[in-house]
């Protein structure tokens, strides 16, 4: 039943002088919200869903005695619901509010807080892909409540289809309920926000006045400057142009980029979002953390730096995509991954000054992961190792390499032929054999390959592997026992192996 028929209405029949009279009446219901737009130091912004058209008003003040008035602005209307919003200005930085929807409807009160102009002391959650699973997500804002934090980011794919309006009650807002009326979230656009409409109700809901197809934006809080992409543009030179005079101008002590797909990703996706131009724009312009989701996992890279260059201006990469989507599973790689796992999840940052302390989080409240970045005198220090991003691209290439699809089926006699285009970007030579993966061993066969990535260069590599078993083929590609190949390299005097995703069979497309 669409919103505009639930509203009460009362009917009194009169009948006088053999006419009919018709009263009717009509009462405004509250749909969704509230909800905080983003945070702010004087100002916030407030939005609710209601059924109907009217005047609402909202009530607010430091405490619920000495309080003003502000009547609501209708921001648009969708699905014969309307979308209204308080903005309330003028506020003193670091205080508490208390505010509550005082018409159509009396709601109890709810408190949010501005943050303080030179607030070095804050604490944010970010999370990622919390589509799909209402039940998950409602346990990760759980403990997210638990943590109190002054803010939350999410790196997109809030619903499973952004243009149908019902998932987005279905999927979010039933879930995140009054959390978010004391917390500001801010999320980025996911890719599942963009299929049908190009993310339009993600906007109407979450967002501001951002062009529908660039909606790329940042926002400060407290001494950090936090920088949301679009991941529709990494080549958009609009976009880049924008992101360098914005961190330029901004200032503060931490930066953090958070966007949907990753630029470095071992699993999932093996994401390599832009990684021939952002990885640079982020290390010369000082961002400490990037945030991604996409692939439904959690890992964490050791900073990463160019080769020659100081510690300091290693940027750390984060994928966090644990919030209620399916799981994807994770790859373990002690030469560039810190800790990565396939389960659902959150991290808490908290800062104290010059001390960020981060915790990965499932959501039973045990703690996964732990790291902590020190800045001093213009310098960062790291819980754990340093890597070069000649290493971390180079071993992106090679899980990449051992990930591809095949164009035939493997046959007991004839085999499938898998191609390999393999480049280092390392100063190093790197040894390294390619074979049939233990758990795909007992069905494929594959004579291993030897060779050496020359520093700098690049080579082909053509595999032959045939099958001693059945094999099954679903309509979407995946074999069936799977095929998985397995790379084992050397680099610095230590040996690695990278264990590929399941390979899928894709026949070449017609002409």
């Amino acid at each position: 039943m669409k919103p505009i028929f639930r509203s009460l209405i009362k009917t009194a029949l009169f009948l006088a002088m053999g006419h009919v009279f018709v009263l009717t009446a009509f009462t405004q219901e509250k749909l969704a919200g509230p909800w905080l737009l983003k945070p702010g130091d004087t100002r916030m912004i407030i939005r609710w869903e209601l059924d109907q058209q009217g005047a609402p008003v909202v009530e607010y003040g430091k405490d619920t005695v000495r309080t003003r008035t502000a009547t609501l602005v209708l921001r648009g209307t969708k699905h014969d619901a309307f979308l209204y919003q308080a903005t309330l200005a003028g506020l003193k930085p670091g205080k508490t509010y208390y505010y509550r929807l005082v018409r159509p409807v009396r709601e109890r009160w709810h408190t949010f807080r501005t943050w303080a102009k030179d607030q070095d002391k804050f604490s944010f959650v970010a999370m990622g892909d919390s589509r799909s699973n209402p039940a998950i997500f409602s346990r990760i804002m759980k403990e997210t409540g638990n943590v109190h934090p002054d803010l939350i980011i999410s790196m997109g794919d809030l619903v499973e289809r952004g243009d149908r309006y019902d998932e987005w009650h279905r999927y979010y807002f039933s879930v995140v309920g009054d959390l978010v009326a004391s917390i500001p979230l801010v999320s980025t656009l996911g890719d599942h926000e963009t299929g049908g409409d190009n993310g339009e109700l993600f906007r109407y809901f979450l967002r501001e006045e951002e062009p529908v197809d660039k909606q790329w934006f940042s926002f400060d809080y407290g001494d950090a400057h936090f920088i949301s992409l679009d991941f529709r543009h990494p080549e958009d030179t609009e976009m880049i142009r924008w992101f360098k005079a914005d961190i330029q101008a901004a200032r503060k002590k931490w930066n953090f980029v958070f966007m949907h797909r990753p630029a470095y990703n071992l699993g999932g996706h093996r994401s390599q979002w832009g990684i021939d131009i952002w990885p640079d724009l982020f290390q010369k312009y000082g961002v400490d953390i990037v945030f991604a989701g996409h692939s439904h996992l959690y890992e964490r890279f050791y900073p990463v730096r160019p080769e020659g260059a100081s510690d300091g201006s290693a940027v750390t990469y984060i994928t966090t995509g644990g919030a209620g989507a399916g799981l994807y599973e994770s790859v373990s790689n002690g030469s560039v991954v810190a800790f990565s796992r396939s389960i659902n999840h959150f991290i808490d940052i908290k800062i104290d000054r010059d001390d960020l302390k981060m915790v990965t989080i499932d959501m039973e409240g045990n703690v996964l992961d732990r790291f902590e970045i020190i800045k001093k005198n213009s310098e960062k220090k790291f819980s754990g190792k340093v890597i070069s991003r000649e290493l971390l691209n180079t071993v992106t290439g090679l899980n990449a390499a051992v990930a591809r699809s095949l164009d035939a089926i493997p046959l007991r006699y004839h085999p499938a032929s898998y191609d390999m285009d393999l480049s280092s970007c390392s100063r190093q030579d790197i040894p390294f054999s390619v074979r049939i993966a233990k758990g795909s061993a007992e069905t494929y066969i594959m004579e291993p390959y030897h060779d050496t990535l020359k520093a700098g260069s690049a080579i082909k590599v053509k595999l032959k592997i045939f099958r001693k078993k059945d094999v099954t083929v679903s309509p979407w590609g995946e074999l069936e026992p799977e095929l998985r190949l397995m790379m084992i390299y050397e680099y610095s005097g230590k040996t690695d192996t990278i264990t590929g995703g399941a390979i899928h069979y894709w026949p070449p497309q017609e002409e």
